[in-house]
C-alpha cells in the first residue's frame, strides 16, 4: 500500500532511486575502464617512485580506480534500497556510502586536474622521462622508447579529460543519492528548509512499517 504525498508516490520514489543507482553503476564501470586504459597505455611506463611528478600521476590514477569502485558499490546499494525502502539500516548505509563516494570523487577530480595542469606546464616532458632523450623535438628520430612517444601526450591528456568528466559526474550523482536518502531518513533538511515543507512518499511494504513511521 502506498500513500501519495505531494504528487510523489512510493513507486515514483523507487523509480528515481533505481535510475540514480543505475547511472552510478554505469559511471563507475566506465570510469574504471578509463583508468585501466590510462594505466595500460601510458602510466605504467612513466611511474617512478623517485620522481614526484610521475608519483603524482600514479596516485591520481589510483584515486580514480578507487573512486570508480566506491561508485559501483554505492550504485548497487542504491538499487537495493529502491527495492527495500523500509530498511532503516540500509538507508543509513546508502547515505554514508553516497557521501563518501561524493567526497572521494571530488578528491579524484582535483588530482586529475593537477595532473593535467602539470603536464601542460612541462609540455609532456615528464611523460617522456623513461625515454633516452629529453627533447620532444627528437621524437621521430629516437626509437629507444617503451611506447609510442608521438601519441602519449595527446592520448594521456584525452584519457585524463574523460576521467575528470566522469569523476565530476560521479560526484554529482552521489550527492543526488545522498539527498534522496537524506529525505528518506527525515533528517534536518538541507539548505535552510523547514521540516514541514519536506514532502516524502510514505510506503507500506508487507511486513515492514511505513517510511517515516516509528517502529511499534
Amino acid at each position: 500500500m502506498c500513500l501519495q504525498l505531494g504528487g510523489l508516490s512510493c513507486g515514483d520514489y523507487k523509480k528515481i532511486l533505481m535510475k540514480t543507482g543505475l547511472v552510478l553503476l554505469v559511471l563507475g564501470h566506465i570510469s574504471f575502464i578509463t583508468a585501466a586504459l590510462l594505466h595500460g597505455t601510458a602510466l605504467r611506463f612513466v611511474t617512478d617512485t623517485h620522481d614526484a611528478v610521475s608519483l603524482q600521476y600514479a596516485v591520481s590514477n589510483i584515486l580514480a580506480v578507487t573512486s570508480a569502485i566506491l561508485i559501483i558499490a554505492c550504485g548497487i546499494s542504491v538499487i537495493v534500497l529502491s527495492r527495500y525502502l523500509s530498511l532503516t539500516s540500509l538507508r543509513w548505509t546508502v547515505f554514508a556510502a553516497s557521501i563518501a563516494s561524493a567526497l572521494f570523487s571530488l578528491v579524484c577530480s582535483l588530482g586529475l586536474l593537477a595532473s593535467i595542469a602539470i603536464t601542460f606546464a612541462n609540455q609532456g616532458r615528464s611523460l617522456l622521462a623513461t625515454c633516452s632523450f629529453g627533447n620532444s623535438e627528437l621524437l621521430y628520430l629516437t626509437p629507444d622508447c617503451p611506447f609510442d612517444p608521438t601519441r602519449i601526450y595527446s592520448s594521456t591528456l584525452c584519457l585524463w579529460a574523460i576521467s575528470l568528466a566522469l569523476c565530476v559526474a560521479e560526484s554529482t550523482f552521489a550527492v543526488r543519492s545522498a539527498q534522496l536518502t537524506h529525505q528518506l531518513l527525515e533528517l534536518r533538511p538541507w539548505w535552510g528548509k523547514r521540516s514541514h515543507q519536506l514532502e516524502l512518499p510514505r510506503c507500506v511494504t508487507p511486513g515492514w512499517p511505513a517510511v517515516g513511521t516509528p517502529h511499534s
